[in-house]
């Protein structure tokens, strides 16, 4: 089960990007949760994480033993295996000509999640550079989990 929820996170990761308004971070973000709430598949794109993040993807790919999904074994946009999303909502936090902060909040079943998108333009369009979960005894970075950091999950007690 894993596995296969680690595969399609990545799925549906390979299946973004290309059409998004390289001056609208949101506008990325936006698309990747439409294959979560709407009835029909969103339109394809391709490459949503940076060269930076998408190296510490392949990176842990490559170092998990055969079978086994990697360090992040869940679907990081909806911070579970299982989805149902209701109540999104999509804000934009910050925004420089290269850089740019999107929030997700919104509830998986019943439990709300709130999650950071850092995003940078990388060959004139945004590209996902990190994601957080936000929310209290659940906190979590994506790169720190992959790069094995040991502040990756704060809330765990060590």
């Amino acid at each position: 089960m894993r596995r296969l929820a680690l595969i399609l996170v990545f799925a549906l990761c390979a299946t973004f990007a290309q059409a998004q308004d390289a001056g609208d971070p949101v506008a990325l973000i936006t698309d990747i949760y439409k294959t979560y709430t709407a009835d029909t598949a969103s339109p394809g794109y391709s490459h949503v994480y940076s060269k930076r993040l998408q190296a510490l993807v392949d990176s842990d790919s490559q170092d998990a033993p055969d079978g086994d999904g990697g360090k992040i074994d869940w679907d990081v946009f909806v911070n579970g295996n299982d989805w149902q999303v209701s109540k999104l909502a999509i804000t934009l936090v910050s925004k420089s000509a290269k850089q740019a902060q999107v929030r997700a909040r919104f509830f998986n079943f019943k439990e709300q999640q709130d999650q950071l998108f850092d995003l940078v333009v990388e060959d004139g369009r945004w590209v996902i550079d990190d994601v957080r979960a936000t929310q209290m005894g659940n906190r979590w970075t994506m790169s720190k989990i992959l790069a094995r950091a040991p502040d990756a999950f704060p809330d765990e007690k060590k």
